[in-house]
């Protein structure tokens, strides 16, 4: 480590190098709006090397909107490391295959599996990079930190945590306060050092996802460290949702942008409950009306 004089003739030409042919690619999130809001590094067309902290109550669909956006950073060519801990790797596997081929998620799952369907799948991820998910359970936040690395070793450069809390849960109050400060300072640092993007799941504190009004950042839960750690903070809001027969439509709230402005009301988006399809609803569709 050595101290860096960024007046220097050396780092300006280094900067303005930079700035022409940037070393990091921005990813497309799936959704126009939120690529929008995304500057910098970003470039307007989705995340940068950030840490971006996606919250909700439990069962909303937060790793149906998480697994989405892994499954546009697939087909953008882009390998992912999922740290998967809320799910098995098969429950996982299903929802994400639907999610990349629109399949049915039901034609994957046991009990309904559908052979035909399965060679329809398979098909459909030909020449897809690598999805990672760890081959046990990831009981600390070291072990999770020491598993990023060996998938950025493998070449992943976006990653998804599902979810904080599981990660930090063990021990007294003091203990999951600390675990909690070290898992998501370690992941940002771990952001900005490799320059991957690390998606975030996390759930709001219960005056936040017991409140009637919209959540807000300062409700994340685990403190102020995951507001202030992040890049962006994105959160589910709860009081919108409707669900009409196999669709069910959300506001995707933007709490904090460090890197462009926010989205007021938040932005729209559809799920299709048959293939966890999500797209952004367009300003003529408002189930909200």
């Amino acid at each position: 480590m050595k101290a860096v004089n960024i007046f220097s003739d050396e780092w300006l030409d280094h900067f303005a190098d930079n700035q022409m042919n940037p070393g990091s690619h921005s990813v497309s999130s799936g959704l126009k709006t939120l690529d929008l809001i995304c500057n910098d590094q970003g470039q307007r067309r989705g995340f940068g090397p950030w840490l971006v902290t996606l919250a909700g109550n439990s069962g909303i669909g937060k790793t149906t909107l998480a697994l989405s956006m892994c499954a546009a950073a697939l087909k953008q060519g882009h390998s992912v490391g999922m740290i998967n801990l809320e799910q098995t790797n098969i429950q996982l596997s299903s929802r994400l295959f639907s999610i990349y081929t629109g399949e049915k998620v039901r034609h994957l799952e046991a009990g309904e599996f559908d052979e035909y369907a399965w060679r329809q799948t398979k098909k459909g991820m030909e020449g897809a990079p690598a999805l990672y998910v760890p081959d046990g359970i990831l009981t600390s936040w070291q072990e999770i930190l020491a598993y990023a690395r060996q998938c950025y070793e493998l070449g992943c450069r976006w990653f998804c945590l599902d979810y904080l809390q599981l990660a930090t849960s063990q021990g007294d109050m003091d203990g999951i306060f600390k675990a909690t400060v070290e898992c998501v300072t370690s992941l940002r640092s771990f952001c900005l050092e490799t320059e991957s993007t690390c998606l975030m799941l996390s759930q709001w504190n219960r005056s936040g996802s017991s409140s009637d009004a919209k959540p807000e950042a300062r409700h994340l839960h685990g403190g102020m460290i995951c507001e202030a750690s992040s890049d962006l903070v994105l959160g589910i809001d709860h009081t919108t949702v409707i669900r009409r027969g196999s669709k069910g439509y959300f506001k995707l709230l933007t709490l904090k942008n460090r890197h462009g402005p926010l989205v007021e009301g938040g932005i729209p988006y559809e799920v299709d409950f048959q293939n966890l399809g999500v797209r952004e609803l367009m300003p003529d569709e408002d189930p909200w009306g």
